[in-house]
């Protein structure tokens, strides 16, 4: 059977079937999942369970040659350090599993970089009954239905991104080096499609530079309200075995892990495949 692709919902995303990532992926089924991965910004793959970490690497180098380590080496998969452990769990002695919050807020994993994440690859080992939801924002769409005034006046500014404008309990002195802020387009093209997508986000996005505060502000907030309006948005309800794969090119997504009851456990393997270059 060969890879197959539905859509997932009306505002995007889709399901890859006809696809056992267990086995070796023929050349044409890696191609499907990338396509896929273009067209639909968001790729689920069900029914995965049982996936090794060298597995999940091979997998995450569809969307891109090099991988990078998360920043929280102490959450790092004990097989590799290219694997982050996201998980509500306590063990023995009362020592975190992995990381309980990977962002509950909306962002665009790793935008605060010269070099942002080109893609983020998730894998379900463990997932609640209820809960632990990840939220997703279609940002190339969002851009689309943007009146031409606003597209005319959003072109050719740039936004400063900084991992410490959202306030994390990880980000304590001498445990985590909060690195440089990263100045991008608030619009940028997207460099093997060519689709145009707001790039700014809530979390890491502080000021657009060529505007003062005040309006800096104001705009940003009417992009936002903008962007998160339902019909750019999907929630994406997790099942054990699943593997999510998106462009942060071209959406912005939210965990929902604050919310989750903590007797209701979750654990998954993340991975971050790296940009290629820096932002047009």
């Amino acid at each position: 059977m060969s890879a197959t692709v539905s859509p997932l919902s009306e505002n995007l995303g889709a399901i890859v079937n006809g696809v056992d990532l267990r086995e070796p992926l023929s050349d044409a089924d890696r191609r499907t999942l990338y396509q896929a991965f273009l067209d639909h910004h968001v790729i689920a793959i069900r029914g995965q369970d049982g996936l090794t970490p060298d597995q999940v690497l091979d997998l995450s180098r569809i969307f891109g040659p090099e991988l990078e380590p998360h920043t929280f080496t102490e959450f790092h998969h004990p097989d590799t350090p290219l694997i982050i452990v996201l998980s509500n769990r306590v063990e023995m002695g009362g020592k975190p599993k992995g990381l309980a919050d990977a962002g509950t807020f909306w962002h665009s994993d790793v935008s605060y970089k010269e070099i942002p994440a080109k893609a983020t690859l998730l894998y379900s080992v463990e997932i609640p009954d209820q809960g632990g939801d990840t939220l997703f924002c279609n940002l190339t769409a969002a851009y689309d239905a943007l009146p031409d005034d606003m597209k005319t006046r959003l072109d050719g500014l740039t936004a400063v991104h900084d991992y410490t404008h959202s306030k994390r309990d990880i980000l304590v002195e001498g445990k985590v080096a909060a690195p440089d802020p990263g100045t991008h387009p608030v619009v940028r093209m997207h460099a093997e499609t060519g689709r145009k997508a707001i790039y700014i986000n809530p979390a890491y996005t502080t000021r657009i530079n060529e505007l003062n505060e005040a309006e800096s502000d104001a705009l940003m907030a009417e992009i936002f309200d903008h962007c998160l309006q339902d019909q750019f948005r999907m929630t994406y309800q997790w099942q054990p075995g699943d593997v999510l794969a998106w462009d942060n090119a071209a959406i912005m997504h939210s965990a929902t892990t604050k919310n989750l009851d903590p007797a209701k456990h979750r654990t998954l393997w993340r991975t971050i495949i790296s940009g290629d270059g820096p932002v047009r």
